[in-house]
């Protein structure tokens, strides 16, 4: 947010932000563990079983010979009260729906404050009327604190350390920011509640009214912190101010629930962040639509969704509405918290954006796990509550539901949101290595090696790059992947995976090495293969001309006729030329090659007495590969032969042009002329056809219809990518 940057930043280096973070986390550390070492220790821990209070006795309390372990407890006796225990006093305060209750849960903590202060004896009373006097030292020592005291302080501080290691690295940015307050708020709030639940019967009641609206604050910042995230990062979703809307409704539900003023229906707390909770799923989904074109921050919200939405609809469904509607909870509290401290890992990818082309398909594998052991345990819920089945009817039928409904279901839509990542690398290679296949030459190589990327990856831009690249690397967070040529001359750089859709990830990246690594092993093959041929070629090609070339010279000179002696010269002409182009093993120059066809036409036109009329269009940058040469050398010598022999004309035009990538050629003459369609199609004629069909070209024979009828043959072929330069 531009205007978030436009405070001044606070002066503060990061290496000094990560020290005053942990000074913090110390001085709370410390408080926290003072605090409760100042609760009496009787070594008897309250629990909750089956809507029962509970003791649990530790083996070095003095009451351990007395109190059975897991007895049922009922009361609190001194001479002069008794305290029932209920399961409200274990109830963690921010979980109590009512204000009614709230205040008789603080009612009986005080009550318990009083008995366990006081000079009189304290009896536990269990429910079959045992009487077990509590011996009560004053304070808790180190070693007597619960374990999970000691866990949730560990989880509570790597929760704040991600906070402050984030912004470490992202200083002074609004999402990072918020971060680190919401993962401020939370552990202030899990500070609160591991004495909530670590103490074995009461906390003062002066705490209490410090900590219960403490707590509820310091869950309100944690949940406006994440909601002002969600309107701002990836994209902005909400005005300037929604920040400070966020911030005064937070603030108006905490003195709320402080003062009491309006009890809202079914749950105090819950009732009141519900609606924040739809808000934040419908910001998730603005943020989807987007992000949409960019898969780096797309990928982002998946985290971000991934890491809030799913811990906050499980803690609602199994925890919050239960709570809400009067029914036991099918989680606990302490799962709670643990499910929220685990978004902080996820917020915090999302914000660095680190390795994020690592997540995408564990994203959605996960959810699609999560969502199915989830609707297993509904549907064995559902069934038994509806049809008083039994667990293993009731788990069967769930199986057997989920079976035919859920997974279809879930294939259906990996499919469906995936679809370009069903083609598994094994399924790719006959149609990568067809491709392969039928490339005849390097550069025919490096235009398959670029087509397969194309259509592996379908990727959003495709680029050429001037520098090397020695492997396959990712950059961007997967936006990028930089693959090197076949011959490492140059690299491409694809950009936006399936039309910026997805990211690439490290499969792509080792898939791509070992196609890269097969299609450098076919060219390596093919040009080994081309090698030999040509060597081949060559040896009969130096035998032909040593053999029939010598002999076609020596006809040539003794041959009286000079009809003879020209047929002795195309020969050898054509026969030399056969043997220079199998020799060729790179395109030609166009412009070259029909300079040297004027020159070669000219001299018999000049040696026929005939004049020559050549017209040529722009041809620089154009190729012809061998076989083109060859072909079409022939065929003009066909032409030309047969216009000169038996039109006997005055003059000879030749144009050559290219259009719309086609080479076209006309030879006309104005000597003796008939219709095509009474020509008897002879071996000369038959061989022009051939030749000009097999480059994938067409030829045509016609009369004019000018004032004096000219004989033209029109022929044109195609001009492929691999033969063009421009």
């Amino acid at each position: 947010m531009r205007w978030f940057a436009a405070i001044p930043p606070p002066k503060a280096s990061p290496a000094n932000a990560l020290l005053l973070g942990l000074v913090f986390i110390c001085l709370v550390e410390a408080l926290t563990l003072y605090l409760h070492l100042q609760l009496p220790w009787t070594g008897v821990q309250l629990a909750v079983k089956a809507q029962q209070v509970i003791g649990l006795v530790s083996p070095d309390s003095p009451v351990a010979g007395q109190l059975a372990n897991a007895s049922a407890l009922q009361a609190i006796e001194t001479p002069t009260a008794r305290i029932e225990l209920q399961p409200l006093l274990l109830i963690e305060p921010l979980s109590i729906p009512t204000y009614a209750e709230l205040n008789q849960y603080i009612a009986l903590q005080a009550q318990l404050a009083q008995a366990f202060t006081g000079d009189m004896p304290v009896n536990l009373v269990t429910t079959e009327q045992q009487r077990i006097t509590l011996s009560i030292k004053p304070h808790t020592m180190l070693v007597q604190i619960p374990a999970f005291f000691w866990w949730f302080a560990l989880t509570n501080i790597a929760g704040l350390l991600v906070g402050v290691v984030v912004w470490t690295y992202k200083p002074h940015t609004l999402e990072s920011t918020c971060l680190l307050l919401a993962c401020l708020s939370y552990y202030c709030a899990g500070s609160i509640f591991r004495l909530l639940i670590s103490r074995e019967f009461y906390l003062p009641p002066a705490w209490l009214r410090v900590m219960i609206p403490a707590e509820a604050l310091a869950m309100n910042v944690f949940l406006g912190s994440l909601l002002t995230i969600l309107c701002y990062y990836p994209r902005q979703i909400a005005a300037k101010w929604g920040m400070l809307a966020i911030a005064g409704i937070m603030l108006l539900l905490t003195l709320n629930y402080y003062f009491q003023w309006v009890a809202m229906p079914f749950h105090i707390y819950i009732t009141p962040i519900t609606p924040f909770i739809v808000i934040g799923t419908w910001l998730f989904y603005k943020q989807w639509q987007r992000t949409r074109g960019n898969p780096v921050d797309r990928t982002t919200v998946w985290v971000l969704q991934f890491s809030t939405l799913l811990p906050a609809w499980l803690i609602m469904l199994l925890y919050g509405f239960p709570l809400m509607f009067g029914v036991q909870p099918f989680i606990s509290e302490v799962t709670t918290r643990a499910l929220l401290v685990a978004t902080f890992t996820g917020w915090a990818v999302g914000i660095l954006r680190f390795r994020l082309f690592e997540i995408e398909y564990w994203w959605f594998r996960s959810l699609l796990w999560l969502v199915g052991g989830s609707v297993v345990l509904i549907l064995d819920l559902v069934l038994a509550a509806t049809f008083q089945a039994s667990a293993a009817y009731a788990l069967g039928g769930s199986v057997i539901l989920a079976g035919f409904v859920y997974f279809p279901l879930r294939q259906w839509l990996f499919e469906k949101i995936m679809p370009d990542e069903r083609q598994s690398l094994q399924a790719f290679l006959p149609v990568f290595s067809q491709s392969m296949a039928d490339a005849t030459s390097k550069e025919g190589f490096e235009q398959r090696w670029q087509a397969a990327l194309q259509q592996r990856f379908r990727p959003l831009h495709l680029e050429r790059l001037a520098e090397q690249s020695s492997a396959v690397m990712l950059a961007d967070n997967g936006l990028h992947l930089t693959v090197p040529s076949l011959g490492n001359h140059h690299a491409y750089r694809l950009s936006g995976k399936q039309m910026a859709a997805r990211l690439f990830n490290k499969a792509d990246r080792q898939q791509t090495e070992s196609l890269l690594t097969i299609a450098r092993m076919a060219s390596v093959a093919s040009e080994t293969r081309q090698q030999t041929v040509l060597a081949e070629r060559q040896r009969i090609m130096g035998d032909l001309h040593d053999s029939v070339g010598a002999q076609l010279m020596t006809l040539m000179h003794k041959l009286p006729n000079p009809e003879h002696k020209q047929a002795a010269r195309l020969a050898l002409t054509t026969l030399r030329d056969t043997i220079r182009l199998s020799q060729k093993t790179s395109p030609l120059r166009l412009v070259d090659q029909v300079a040297d066809w004027r020159v070669e036409i000219a001299e018999r036109a000049e040696a026929a007495g005939v004049e020559l009329v050549w017209q040529q269009g722009e041809l620089n940058g154009f190729t012809l590969s061998a076989k083109q040469v060859l072909e079409l050398s022939q065929v003009l010598r066909e032409a030309v032969s047969n216009a000169l022999r038996h039109a006997l004309p005055e003059v000879l035009e030749i144009g050559i042009s290219v259009k719309a990538q086609r080479l076209h050629v006309c030879i006309m003459n104005d000597g003796r002329a008939s219709l095509p369609a009474t020509w008897r199609a002879g071996t000369g004629m038959s061989t022009m056809q051939k030749r000009v069909h097999g480059l994938g070209g067409h030829i045509q024979f016609r009369l004019t219809a000018l004032p004096k009828a000219k004989m033209q043959v029109l022929l044109n072929v195609p001009l492929y990518a691999t033969n063009l330069g421009r």
